[in-house]
């Protein structure tokens, strides 16, 4: 997505209960650089957090997320959503979803934090929202 490529210049943990804050200091926001798909059929989601958290104006925003399998999904058994707040962001790309759920079930659960950050442009009134992850523990 060519939003991120002038706004960009971190660590996957097992899911716990996370607190979330704007501008999470602990996230390398250059870490994440994998590109989540299917947000334009979540944008209702992510104008929602952008505008909970105040970051309008800022045209990123760093937060922790999660990767969440959905072995139920009509069209991939092996799809692996992303989550941030307990709203749906978008996708794993179905090519890598069949890894990406291997690689947590061998670890035995269901969902995976990872930092992410959400980018937009800033000076548009309609502009698209891209997410980005910090996929390093997957090898991506």
């Amino acid at each position: 997505m060519g939003i991120f490529s002038n706004l960009f210049k971190g660590k996957a943990i097992k899911v716990e209960p996370i607190t979330y804050s704007q501008g999470a200091s602990d996230i390398d926001e250059e870490a994440c650089t994998f590109e989540v798909v299917g947000e334009s059929f979540q944008r209702d989601h992510l104008v929602a957090l952008i505008k909970k958290h105040g970051a309008i104006q800022e045209g990123i925003f760093p937060t922790p997320a999660q990767l969440v399998l959905e072995p139920t999904n009509d069209f991939d058994p092996t799809a692996v959503k992303v989550m941030v707040e307990g709203l749906q962001v978008g996708y794993i790309p179905k090519h890598l979803s069949a890894d990406i759920t291997k690689a947590l079930k061998d670890q035995g659960v269901k969902e995976f934090a990872v930092d992410a950050v959400l980018g937009w442009d800033s000076d548009s009134p309609m502009p698209l929202i891209g997410v980005k992850l910090d996929m390093r523990d997957f090898g991506l």
